[in-house]
């Protein structure tokens, strides 16, 4: 995804202490370096998941077929019986499906933070699984709109970061809560005070219509603000957008689930706006596979186009690399294969069937590579997965312990 470098065939990629020191052919490295076979294999920078509420994993495809089944009620009602420690159960198991993913950075808004212990586990499992991103610090389902969001917790979860080692790849941003709340203003004041990137679910639905141009109106929007969703944008809205600098996050799989409508990539994409794509909650999408999610973008952007070139796969592959990396504003640190960058890389196997025929690199990625076909995962240099293993934890006793609180909950509810 360097574009500077492009293609290359039989390279070799030299790491040292966590970054790419080298990429070149014949490549001699010292003898303590472990050595690593990418034979017949796609060697790509690790993806990046700009959009997830990773704490409702417990949930996964929760959302049923009834109003008493759906997706933000049943979210609501098991999201208050979470602890700490539960978020922190949920974010692990997350992040363990999404390096199974190939996913090594994660911008994770957290919209059940019911205080700033809720949002710091958050943080805690990042760490321990390895990963890098975001934690934005959201609300939760029960807040009452006339309650003031609470800053001092926030600044609580600024100050701990401060204070500790081994967070400085996990930046703290700010969840904003929907257009209609009536501190909003005050709200970006503050947290912009703060230097917290802002991220806001907008202009989703019909329904919702026009609250990008009225974050517009209210000159909010810049660079440091990212719409997730944007289904029912405008041509107007679009322009706001472009010229602001902000940047949009589309999640197709739940928007679609939840009846959101189409993501609107070819009307985005031609505007040249800033796109991300993420996972949003397994509670919907049912999965985290961001590959998939890509050519599900890439299907319906050339459904909506009825042509069959309706977007480019070195587009849809650069919303989850190189342009996720410059929404989360660290594109000199990661989201491409280039010298004195982070060593975030994955490696596709073709010898698996699924892919063992054809040479367009980026449509195989897109098209036909499942997860099963990531073998390798790094993260700034440490293995995360290995021969399609995960290499930090014991994925058994994680399950049970899953299993094990997730039914406790449901007994409560019950």
């Amino acid at each position: 995804m360097d574009d500077d470098l492009g293609e290359l065939i039989q390279t070799d990629i030299l790491v040292e202490n966590g970054k790419i020191k080298k990429i070149g052919e014949h490549i001699s490295a010292s003898s303590g370096i472990q050595k690593i076979d990418g034979s017949n294999h796609i060697v790509m920078p690790g993806l990046m998941d700009n959009h997830w509420h990773t704490w409702t994993s417990l949930l996964k495809s929760m959302s049923g077929n009834s109003k008493k089944e759906a997706y933000f009620k049943v979210t609501e009602e098991y999201g208050k019986l979470y602890q700490p420690e539960t978020m922190y159960l949920a974010t692990k198991f997350a992040l363990a499906e999404a390096i199974h993913s190939g996913i090594t950075t994660i911008n994770d808004f957290n919209h059940n933070a019911r205080n700033a212990e809720f949002v710091w586990a958050s943080f805690e499992a990042i760490k321990e699984m390895g990963l890098k991103g975001r934690v934005s610090y959201g609300y939760y389902r029960d807040l009452k709109s006339e309650e003031p969001t609470p800053f001092s917790e926030i600044e609580n979860v600024l100050q701990q970061k401060k204070s500790q080692e081994g967070y400085e790849d996990i930046k703290l941003g700010f969840g904003s809560r929907a257009v209609g709340y009536p501190y909003l203003k005050k709200d970006w004041e503050q947290a912009r005070a703060l230097n917290m990137p802002i991220a806001i679910h907008a202009s989703s639905t019909p329904k919702d219509k026009n609250q990008i141009q009225q974050l517009s109106k209210w000159q909010l929007l810049g660079n440091d603000v990212n719409i997730i969703h944007a289904n029912a944008i405008t041509d107007e809205e679009i322009t706001a957008v472009k010229n602001s600098g902000a940047s949009i996050t589309m999640t197709p799989y739940s928007e679609m689930r939840i009846g959101f409508g189409f993501p609107q990539v070819n009307r985005l994409v031609n505007q040249d706006i800033r796109l991300g794509v993420g996972v949003d909650s397994t509670a919907l999408s049912g999965s985290s596979n961001l590959l998939n999610t890509l050519k599900l973008l890439e299907n319906v952007a050339n459904a909506q186009a009825m042509s069959e070139f309706g977007v480019a796969s070195h587009r849809l592959l650069k919303m989850a690399t190189i342009d996720a990396a410059k929404i989360l504003g660290i594109s000199d640190q990661t989201g491409s294969i280039t010298e004195g960058k982070q060593a975030d890389l994955i490696m596709i196997n073709r010898d698996h069937i699924n892919l063992s025929s054809g040479n367009k690199l980026e449509k195989l990625v897109i098209e036909a590579a499942q997860n099963f076909n990531i073998d390798f995962v790094a993260s700034k240099g440490k293995i995360l997965k290995q021969n399609g293993e995960l290499t930090q934890i014991d994925e058994g006793e994680l399950k049970n312990e899953v299993n094990n609180t997730f039914g406790k909950m449901t007994k409560r509810l019950n």
